[in-house]
């Protein structure tokens, strides 16, 4: 696995946050709907809207959480010492990737981008 960058992985969640005028002190709540796609190697699992938690507060617990999710089948906590982050500002969009997991074989990718994009 490459080495993690936390400072990086938190501002790529807080570019992210800010963008969707979301306060860091409340978002871990179950309010905030994004659109989520998940990637198992080259192919897409699902893309839905879904309920997502962040934490950049906390320092050591999950970073972004998936509240509606299947845990069984795919990871559903995210931490920005454990993954890859990275957050595209022109299709707004914050990426969480990985080369390993304990419910795939293989790398994975999680995109999450808002609902209502704004293209202005």
């Amino acid at each position: 696995m490459s080495s993690i960058d936390q400072q990086k992985n938190t501002e790529a969640i807080a570019a992210f946050l800010d963008n969707n005028s979301i306060d860091p002190d409340t978002a871990m709540s179950n309010e905030n709907k994004f659109e989520v796609r998940y990637f198992v190697g080259e192919k897409r699992m699902f893309s839905e809207e879904t309920r997502v938690g962040f934490n950049i507060v906390e320092e050591g617990g999950i970073s972004v959480y998936f509240f509606e999710i299947n845990d069984i089948e795919f990871e559903t906590a995210f931490k920005v010492t454990e993954q890859d982050f990275s957050y595209d500002e022109v299709m707004e969009t914050l990426s969480i990737t990985s080369s390993e997991s304990q419910k795939h074989n293989e790398a994975y990718k999680v995109v999450i981008n808002s609902i209502y994009i704004d293209f202005s």
